[in-house]
């Protein structure tokens, strides 16, 4: 080789300079590596930096905004439910229209002390009033029983009592001898009102909640000192300034609730950037629908000051990068000309040219390479070894390394048995591949579900015979679980992207011919390349879980592990709505409606999700919400469990389709059957209890809204449960209480007719009515028939 490099270099004589073209290819290149990547950073951070700063600045303002807003909207609707619960409070009877608070000093008392009660449950309550309509009483929880003296301007109040909400919101309600006290026309504009009493028609009164502005406005402080926060209502009027909406900064508040107010029509909740008085302000807003009112809590905050520092490195990088250009300019000579010179030196021995300068044309590593891969063709030996006896040995020997059981064993020792089973080990890299066979059972497929290890036999010869006709070195594994492993060996000189092309060409043959013979869908994850045996069972694992990231809206997929983790975004929502919805209806035991929402769950993480991964993740979740919420109830979801790991099965299946049926099965109606069950039996007991109070109290008018406040159930509820159990309504089952007690009396006492009616409940007149519709006679027929 050396004489015929003599030969081609023969004659050739020394220059004064440097002609070698990988000269100059060496001189720029070192150029490009020492600029570039300076003066790119710079441009990159100035274009970029500045614009990322404030879209990060944006989200983070608004989800402190939307965390903020949403705990207060949270308090605002407790205080609401709350006060409708207080309107049920057997105090605000229409028994008040009558009261003579003056003279039953004890029920005034007992008034006063539960509007201090309700005043004090909530710290955003600053005052409680109720107001009796036809009495012009006012009673407060601070200031007692007082009575509006005449000439009374009550037009707010008459606007409350004629409103078609039994509960809403007012806004700046006079009230007689508070609002015009310093202290109350600083207080909080809105009031909760609520009608009285609950459930009758005409109305004799409000209950008047007025809220606390310091308690509002903590919500506003817990801010950083830079952000301004104010809170104003849809027609723009301010109800609570924070840190930095005083009277002093006036503009400011005004250009805030303008720039909100002029979006708030079409959205309602939003982050933008806007400019005032030559600041960039980062601008968020966030709407809390209120009973009759929208409230809109609005902040800005100043994002000049935490782009300013990145605007100023950038720049001075960018100046760095011109001063460093014009110095690697000439250290890229100097680099360039030291690279060069063993080059130089080993071409000028091989020439006999000791002042060898390069050549005129072509690159002499190039022509170095060449000579040396065609002495490396001409000395290569070909070897094969076909042992009879050696594949089903092989065949164990490979199942227990790939799945890590021969960890024990050194490198040199994998490497002798891999020779003695045939495997050239000598300057060779390996790589992996996972197959996983994907729809079983879905529509039109040849299989059953339990064909799994058919399948994966099948699947597995097919590969075998594809991988032989591509790979000199290639042994597939068969799992058994519609899972295949191929382990290839490949020559170490083989470039990386050679190795993944030709892997990738193997991949897509091997989807094609599976996806024509049985009809299954196909993911093939490619791993990642090593010179080492005993990397090859840590490669498989990592191959095997990559493929949990395959795309669930694409069949068939080739997943790359070295470029997943580059372009791969698995970003996605969780259906918390959908979610909370199959909660709920597991919870009220309606299987149907839990079957829709888990359908509607499933095709929308099948939606976002995006990856097989992140859909079992999900269904995890979502059993470990529904277990939480079932506990709480008082459930025990353990004894559904019977030994099952509900996490350990979802994982096993690949397909939202599979992941649904499985919930429904396993999740879904054990858990609605036992909840019904439990329902039901807690309900029979309430109609047992409701049968002792009638046999205790069958003499009294016992309606069954007074049953159902003493068991504190609901009366629609009790009264249709009332007759599934005992198969006629309520009033019917104490009429018929009744007559028989009327008759036990007939028949063992000598009382009057009259007495008896009034013993059992009834009016003379009307018992005489009642017994002979149900007996067919009189009473005193009754009694003296059987007497007879």
């Amino acid at each position: 080789m050396l004489q015929r490099i003599r030969l081609h270099y023969k004659g050739r004589g020394g220059n004064s300079g440097i002609h070698s073209s990988f000269f100059r290819r060496s001189l720029i290149l070192v150029m490009l590596i020492t600029c570039l990547p300076t003066a790119l950073i710079g441009f990159s951070l100035h274009q970029i930096g500045v614009n990322r700063i404030e879209s990060e600045v944006n989200k983070t303002h608004q989800l402190r905004l939307t965390q903020v807003s949403k705990q207060l909207d949270n308090e605002l609707s407790q205080l609401e439910v709350r006060l409708t619960q207080w309107a049920l409070n057997p105090v605000f009877s229409e028994q008040l229209k009558h009261i003579r608070f003056a003279e039953d000093v004890d029920f005034t008392r007992s008034l006063l002390k539960t509007l201090y009660i309700m005043q004090e449950t909530n710290p955003l309550i600053a005052e409680v009033n109720l107001y009796i309509e036809n009495r012009g009483v006012l009673i407060s929880s601070t200031r007692g029983v007082s009575t509006l003296p005449e000439g009374t301007d009550l037009s707010d109040f008459r606007q409350m009592m004629s409103k078609d909400r039994n509960i809403f919101w007012t806004k700046s309600l006079e009230l007689p001898g508070v609002s015009s006290q310093p202290s109350a026309q600083k207080g909080f504009p809105y009031s909760l009102i609520h009608k009285l009493p609950y459930d009758a028609a005409n109305k004799y009164g409000v209950l008047i909640v007025r809220l606390n502005p310091s308690q509002i406005s903590s919500y506003l402080h817990e801010f950083d000192e830079s952000v301004a926060a104010s809170l104003f209502d849809r027609q723009g009027d301010v109800l609570i300034r924070g840190k930095q909406g005083s009277e002093s900064n006036s503009r400011f508040e005004e250009f805030l609730k303008d720039r909100v107010m002029a979006r708030w029509q079409n959205l309602k909740e939003d982050t933008f950037l806007s400019g005032f008085e030559g600041i960039k302000y980062s601008v968020s807003y966030y709407t809390s629908s209120r009973l009759g009112s929208d409230w809109i809590f609005a902040t800005a905050s100043d994002i000049s000051k935490v782009s300013a520092p990145v605007v100023v490195m950038s720049r001075l990088i960018l100046l760095i990068s011109a001063i460093g250009f014009v110095t690697a300019a000439a250290l890229s000579w100097f680099a360039s000309r030291r690279l060069y010179t063993p080059i130089a030196r080993l071409m000028g021995s091989i020439t006999k040219d000791p002042k060898y300068r390069g050549m005129e044309s072509g690159d002499e590593l190039k022509f170095i390479e060449k000579e040396w891969h065609n002495l490396s063709r001409e000395s290569s030996i070909l070897q094969e070894r076909v042992e009879e006896q050696l594949p089903a040995l092989r065949e164990g020997f490979m199942l227990q390394w790939v799945q890590g059981r021969l960890y024990y064993l050194a490198e040199d020792e994998l490497k002798a048995r891999m020779e003695y089973y045939g495997w050239e080990t000598v300057n060779q890299q390996y790589a992996v591949l996972a197959v996983q066979l994907i729809g079983l059972t879905t529509v039109g497929g040849k299989f059953k579900e339990d064909d799994d290890q058919l399948v994966s036999f099948a699947a597995a010869n097919i590969m075998d015979e594809l991988t032989r006709l591509h790979m000199e070195q290639a042994y597939v594994i068969n799992f058994q679980d519609l899972f295949v492993g191929i382990v290839i060996g490949l020559p170490a000189n083989i470039p990386g992207t050679a190795v993944k092309k030709e892997l990738s060409q193997l991949s897509q043959e091997i989807i094609s011919t599976l996806n024509n013979i049985l009809n299954l869908q196909v993911t093939v994850c490619i791993g990642q390349l090593s010179t080492e045996l005993g990397c090859i069972p840590q490669m498989m694992e990592e191959a095997r879980q990559t493929l949990r990231f395959r795309k669930l809206i694409e069949g068939n997929q080739i997943i790359e592990m070295d470029s997943l983790f580059i372009s791969g975004d698995f970003t996605f929502r969780y259906p918390f709505e959908i979610e909370k919805e199959l909660i709920h209806a597991i919870r009220l035991g309606q299987e149907e409606e839990a079957f829709r929402r888990a359908e509607e769950f499933v095709v929308e993480l099948e939606r976002h999700a995006g990856v097989e991964l992140l859909l079992q993740q999900a269904m995890i979740q979502l059993i470990g919400n529904v277990n939480n919420t079932l506990l709480q109830a008082g459930f025990n979801v353990y004894s559904f469990l019977k030994g099952q790991n509900f996490y350990e099965e979802i994982m096993q299946l690949r397909q939202g389709g599979e992941m649904l049926k499985w919930f429904k099965n396993h999740v879904i109606s054990p858990y609605v059957q036992e909840m019904n069950q439990t329902y039901q039996a807690h309900l029979t007991q309430n109609v047992e209890k409701v049968v002792r109070l009638v046999e205790e109290k069958y003499m009294t008018d016992l309606s069954l809204e007074e049953c159902a406040d003493t068991l504190g159930v609901n009366v629609s509820s009790l009264s249709k449960i009332f007759k599934q159990v005992k198969g006629i309504n309520y009033v019917d089952y104490v009429t018929k209480v009744r007559i028989e007690n009327s008759k036990k009396l007939l028949l063992e006492t000598d009382m009057k007719i009259s007495e008896i009616a009034e013993k059992v409940g009834y009016q003379h007149s009307w018992f005489n009515r009642v017994f002979k519709k149900a007996e067919g006679v009189t009473p005193t027929q009754y009694r003296e028939q059987q007497e007879i």
